[in-house]
């Protein structure tokens, strides 16, 4: 079977105090069809309620997990995530490093792309094909090109990079490796505790919806401890969903 593959990072591996943390996500995809349809359906009418309540005209033009600052936009967040993790066919894998414990190979867009790399070769076996269709990063100018590596892969039949503005399943990577780390970072909050802070509400929505996840597809197919920071897979027929570090 031929893939659409949507990846997207957030942090960076360069030595940042104030970003412990890196993780890249992909979303495996074979039919994007339903699932923008639904998701455009859920922008418009959520276009419509903002609208009316603020009496000005609004175009909700890109979901980013980092612009997450207001309560207004949590109902739209997440009524997408809902939709998205009740999908079939739904595929999307992350890790997460802790920046202290890498250690880099040659430089860091070296790095970046092998990881990238091992990552859809431990997520899309060699009797499928996929087309990876990336975030856009600034290559050095003297860096391996981006594109040409990750055709380098056996599974990988072609590969781009986009704005993330041009692709909502770009979008849906930052929201969910953007939860994953907002919850890295704070393990101990919870969105009771933290009503204010819509970033830790979708974060425990996640959370809780991936519990529902896995008691539907039983027990027998989840080691998922009911947080988004931890090792686990949530795996059935029609349905994958794991973070696991490196």
């Amino acid at each position: 079977m031929n893939f659409f593959g949507f990846m997207d990072e957030t942090g960076v591996l360069s030595n940042d105090t104030k970003q412990p943390y890196f993780a890249l996500g992909l979303l495996r995809l074979y039919d994007t069809s339903e699932l923008l349809q639904k998701i455009m359906a859920i922008k418009a009418k959520h276009k419509g309620i903002i609208t009316s309540q603020s009496k000005q005209d609004f175009m909700i033009d890109e979901l980013k997990f980092s612009s997450l600052s207001t309560n207004k936009f949590l109902p739209l967040y997440k009524e997408v995530i809902e939709v998205c993790l009740s999908y079939e066919n739904f595929y999307f894998s992350a890790f997460v490093i802790q920046k202290d414990k890498v250690r880099s190979r040659g430089t860091i867009w070296d790095t970046q792309l092998q990881l990238a790399k091992a990552h859809i070769n431990q997520h899309c076996k060699n009797h499928h094909k996929i087309s990876i269709i990336a975030d856009y990063l600034n290559k050095p100018k003297e860096g391996l090109v981006f594109e040409n590596e990750m055709r380098k892969l056996k599974q990988v039949f072609n590969a781009c990079m986009l704005e993330s503005n041009t692709s909502i399943f770009i979008q849906l990577v930052d929201l969910f490796v953007g939860a994953i780390v907002y919850r890295y970072r704070n393990p101990q909050q919870t969105s009771k505790r933290l009503n204010r802070a819509p970033k830790m509400q979708l974060v425990s929505f996640i959370e809780e919806k991936l519990e529902e996840k896995t008691d539907i597809l039983s027990k027998e197919h989840s080691n998922f401890s009911g947080t988004l920071r931890d090792n686990f897979a949530i795996f059935g027929e029609k349905f994958y969903f794991s973070v696991y570090e490196k």
